[in-house]
């Protein structure tokens, strides 16, 4: 028979895992001056790691990659309470704000690098 409390717990790890992966990234965008035309992409990933994402467009492989950086710091208010959701929410709300998302693309034509530039939104 399996114990529901023991299987709850397991989801849950394995969910905390899951999250914390997804925001763990090797990729800095100060790392992108090493980057050279005519590189190939497991040479591309050895430096910056491994992309968010890859698309196919136009005959040219696009890496996907993105950097968040908390550029307005937002210090923790002495009268929110962690009971009080309202003034939590609010204080997530101002956290989220505070991190500005860099987005960059490298472009591989024929298997090497053509380009790379950050993505203005």
């Amino acid at each position: 028979m399996v114990d529901p409390m023991k299987t709850i717990k397991h989801i849950s790890f394995v969910t905390l895992l899951a999250l914390l992966a997804g925001c763990a990234t090797t990729f800095r965008p100060w790392k992108l001056s090493e980057v050279q035309e005519g590189m190939d992409k497991a040479q591309v990933v050895k430096i910056l790691g491994e992309p968010d994402s890859v698309e196919m467009k136009e005959g040219a492989e696009l890496l996907h990659y993105a950097y968040s950086e908390d550029y307005n710091p937002t210090p923790a208010s002495a009268d929110v309470q962690p009971s009080d959701a309202a003034n939590l929410s609010l204080r997530d709300q101002e956290i989220k704000k505070s991190f500005k998302e860099y987005r960059y693309v490298v472009k591989l034509v024929d298997g090497k690098v053509q380009t790379y530039k950050e993505i203005q939104e």
